[in-house]
């Protein structure tokens, strides 16, 4: 049998856990801020926006690498992670800097499945609240060391939102809203520059094993329909009235907008704005499609084939 790293870094991390600091008694009921969306919609720079302007805690990269002690590391890391440095660049989500705002996806999957039957989906209706007892705690224990409320950015989670929304329910969640057909352009470029485009990349939807065999521009449209897909259902059974939907588009027109109508939506959560402005006024968004102008065609017929659930 041979190890993954990433086996390693688990087992590591499982021996880690005992040392983490666990505090006797209850908590307040955090009021997290999930940023959610398909791959390629916008989640990174709404997440870099959100932690310049919004006076929140967010995960870093060391979190990704020690999630087996996230309180000590919190702890650790209180008075380096207050603001970020206003950095407004990212390849595939990740963004550059130490301590800049982190997916911190494995600190999620100590709870959800990095790939199971289901691919990465935990629908909401199928949890028992109970066993994820630890991960409440923790992530109202770390708001409590960091003083703040948290903002999580994580792809992978937007196809357990509904479980999320079991779970926090005092949490909100932020659905960045982006045309599919240009979604789709930018995970076909993200996918044909990886070393071996064949090889699945990012959120893993139930039944994305059968479609390895498809052509790699009806993979990434499956994955954008079926991850759309199941944040509307999930949320709308789970969430409802606790949905922020955001136009990508609106995000990099006008970015301060934004944030003041977000800051409206969650100040009585016990979210603050920073008094000063670090961001660009705008962002450049894409808002062509580069596609020759068949395949830009056939990929958004088979989208429209997707929504009436009838694929050929």
């Amino acid at each position: 049998m041979v190890l993954r790293a990433i086996d390693l870094l688990d087992a590591f991390n499982r021996a880690l856990a005992p040392c983490d600091a666990h505090e006797p008694g209850e908590f307040a009921e955090p009021a997290p801020l999930f940023i959610i969306g398909p791959p390629r919609s916008g989640t990174t720079l709404t997440y870099q926006v959100i932690t310049q302007q919004l006076q929140v805690g967010y995960f870093t990269a060391p979190f990704g690498y020690l999630y087996g002690m996230p309180r000590l590391l919190a702890w650790g890391l209180r008075r380096l992670t207050r603001r970020p440095e206003p950095v407004f660049e990212s390849r595939h989500g990740r963004i550059p800097g130490f301590l800049a705002p982190s997916e911190h996806a494995n600190f999620w999957f100590r709870w959800f499945p990095r790939d199971g039957s289901q691919g990465q989906y935990v629908a909401g209706a199928a949890i028992d609240v109970n066993r994820y007892a630890g991960l409440r705690s923790d992530i109202a224990a770390i708001g409590r060391i960091l003083e703040r409320p948290l903002v999580f950015k994580n792809v992978y989670l937007s196809v357990t939102a509904g479980a999320l929304a079991r779970l926090f329910p005092r949490a909100r969640f932020l659905v960045v809203e982006r045309d599919p057909l240009l979604i789709c352009q930018s995970l076909l470029r993200a996918r044909i520059a990886r070393p071996d485009p064949t090889i699945w990349w990012s959120v893993r939807p139930p039944g994305y094993h059968d479609w390895l065999a498809l052509p790699l521009w009806q993979q990434v449209a499956r994955q954008v329909h079926a991850t759309t897909t199941i944040i509307r259902r999930e949320l709308a059974d789970h969430a409802p009235g606790r949905v922020i939907d955001l136009p990508y588009e609106r995000l990099c027109a006008e970015p301060r907008q934004v944030i003041v109508d977000l800051h409206r939506r969650l100040e009585s959560l016990g979210y603050a704005a920073y008094p000063d402005w670090r961001c660009p006024e705008r962002f450049d968004a894409t808002t062509t499609v580069s596609l020759p102008q068949t395949d830009a065609d056939r990929l958004r017929n088979y989208l429209a084939e997707l929504r009436a659930d009838r694929p050929s």
